[in-house]
Parts: structure tokens; C-alpha cells; sequence
């Protein structure tokens, strides 16, 4: 995605064609194995909110955090995900959390920040990181919140229909930039 960007795609442009198509491929594996991708209109509505949550901010906040930092910035600063679902589940009933999972989190927080701290390649302005702790965040959102419906469906559609509803919520923001994008881009960018 940092090459795609740095060679001439917008962020939103490229974010939500790359997921709108991921979606759709998923969604049709998923239909084929599973038949169908029906699910109950409230369960459709939880899925949604968790889309808006999870995956609309998420494409958001990754994209543009990979336009002002670098890729090893924000691929540590995703090491703080199992964290941030930790204590998201804690805090919403999902899960009880022992004193030593506690432990082993704040170990694990301190070891990222450790990391980044001593090495010498990990850079960003604060704007790329901050972003980059928002995409983490709000994807081990999206998880925690469609527990419920792991109960009732399987994860192929539960995914399915959360990518299919993702990529509706990324491409009208997304619009503008797709409309003004130069498709006659370096080759190498459609192989990525």
C-alpha cells in the first residue's frame, strides 16, 4: 500500500477499490461454499454499526496513516491491536480478563514502545502515528463487536456481508478522489 501511494494513487482512491474488491471476490467464496448470505435484519444492523466503526474509520485511518509515516511505522504500531482488543472485550462484558493477561498486555504495550523508541527506522509525524493507533483500534473494534454474531453465522459471512457493507461505506467517501485519480499509472501498481 506505501509503494501504491508513494507512486501516484490517492489514498481513498486506492483504499476503497483495493477493499470494494476484496469484498465482492470474498462474497462470492463465500456464497459459493455457503449458499447464501442471508442474516437477520438486526443482526445486518449490529454488522453495519461495527462497519461503520470498524472498518470505515479503519480504511481511513490506515491509508492516510501510511501517507505520513512509513510502513514499518505503522506495522509496529499495529503490534498494539491484541492490546487494544483486550481491553475493548474487557470492557464490554466479552471476555474477563485475568491479572495475568493484564500483565502480559502492558508487557507487550511496553515492548512496542521499546522497539520504537530504539529503532532507528521507525519515523512519522505524530498525525501518521496517531492514525495508525485509530486503524488498530478500531479493527479490534470491529472483532469485539461481531462476537455476538459468531454465535449465529458462520465467520466466512459474517465477513462477507462486513466487507460488502465496508466497501459501501468507503467508496461514496472515496468518490471525489476515484473521480480525479490518473489511472495511467506506473505498471508495477496494478500487480501490487
Amino acid at each position: 500500500t506505501k509503494y501504491v501511494l508513494d507512486h501516484g494513487f490517492k489514498p481513498l482512491a486506492y483504499s476503497s477499490l483495493r477493499f470494494a474488491a476484496a469484498a465482492i471476490v470474498f462474497s462470492a467464496i463465500t456464497l459459493a461454499i455457503e449458499g447464501t448470505l442471508w442474516m437477520r435484519r438486526r443482526d445486518v444492523a449490529l454488522l453495519f454499526g461495527a462497519a461503520v466503526l470498524g472498518i470505515w474509520l479503519n480504511q481511513i485511518g490506515f491509508v492516510y496513516s501510511l501517507k505520513h509515516t512509513t510502513a514499518s511505522t505503522v506495522a509496529l504500531v499495529f503490534g498494539t491491536m491484541p492490546i487494544f482488543t483486550m481491553l475493548l472485550a474487557r470492557a464490554s462484558g466479552v471476555e474477563t480478563v485475568s491479572k495475568r493477561v493484564a500483565a502480559a498486555a502492558g508487557i507487550s504495550f511496553g515492548g512496542v514502545a521499546l522497539v520504537a523508541a530504539g529503532a532507528g527506522n521507525v519515523a512519522g509525524d505524530a498525525t501518521g502515528i496517531a492514525l495508525a493507533l485509530m486503524s488498530s483500534a478500531t479493527w479490534a473494534l470491529y472483532g469485539v463487536a461481531i462476537v455476538p454474531l459468531m454465535r449465529r453465522y458462520s465467520p466466512y459471512r459474517i465477513s462477507a456481508v462486513g466487507l460488502l457493507l465496508g466497501a459501501a461505506l468507503v467508496l461514496p467517501t472515496a468518490a471525489p478522489q476515484i473521480a480525479s485519480q490518473d489511472f495511467g499509472l506506473d505498471p508495477w501498481i496494478w500487480v501490487i
